[in-house]
């Protein structure tokens, strides 16, 4: 891929299509450098027990997709031990919007919370009532 189409702005892709997404492809460097065994012995169900998301992007354009945790399920639930590297030669850039390679990058991701802590909520005040004496 050249340095080129690592400056292309293509927005990434969800399945399903048109949830939101905060993945941005990885630096260039990154996808040539990419080997099958670095994704290790993850599984789908690595992805699914973890709620982490499927990243994939074709090295030969810059097409770049978040496989959301509800899509994985709906693919491949009844394949939970399925190992990613084994998924890898499966995938294509589908011709439709992509380039049509089989040179394709995969890898676990989860968006990270921001930095800011969430507010704490203020204290709840617990009213009892009380018991009348006497009569």
């Amino acid at each position: 891929m050249s340095d080129l189409m690592q400056t292309v702005l293509v927005p990434t892709e969800t399945l399903p299509p048109g949830l939101p997404t905060t993945l941005t492809r990885p630096e260039a460097k990154a996808i040539r450098s990419f080997r099958p065994w670095m994704v290790g012995g993850d599984t789908i169900a690595t992805l699914l027990d973890n709620g982490w998301s499927l990243g994939i992007c074709c090295r030969n354009c810059p097409r770049t997709i978040e496989m959301k945790p509800e899509a994985i399920e709906d693919r491949f639930a009844g394949h939970r031990d399925f190992k990613l590297v084994d998924l890898l030669p499966l995938l294509s850039c589908g011709e439709e919007k992509g380039c049509g390679s089989t040179d394709m990058v995969i890898f676990p991701w989860k968006e990270t919370p921001g930095r800011a802590k969430p507010k704490a909520e203020a204290a709840q005040t617990l009213e009892l009532p009380f018991l009348k004496s006497g009569g």
